[in-house]
């Protein structure tokens, strides 16, 4: 008899449930750190893939292709994250400079 914890579908499923949960926290500290407003839609355009329905779900799409494998966000670091994001959004927005 197969127990379901050992299977490769079963190890697979909650690999990726884990690394959509830390995207998510990662997404939420963006938000939180910036504090960026997320319900608006003002970002949607500028980090998501368009389809997405706020700026949540935006900046959640940015991170989520920024840390592209479970293997990879192990060595995210925050604050690195969040300068690159930034930067991000300075380079395809007509904003010259981060005012906090």
């Amino acid at each position: 008899m197969i127990q379901i914890e050992t299977t490769p579908a079963f190890r697979d499923f909650m690999l990726n449930k884990r690394f959509r949960g830390q995207v998510r926290n990662l997404a939420t500290s963006l938000i939180t750190a910036l504090r960026i407003n997320p319900h608006g839609r003002e970002l949607v355009s500028v980090c998501g893939q368009g389809g997405e329905a706020d700026n949540c779900e935006a900046i959640f799409s940015w991170v989520k292709h920024e840390a592209c494998c479970a293997s990879c966000i192990k060595v995210l670091d925050f604050k690195a994250l969040q300068r690159r994001f930034v930067r991000f959004l300075l380079e395809n927005t007509n904003q010259k400079e981060y005012h906090e």
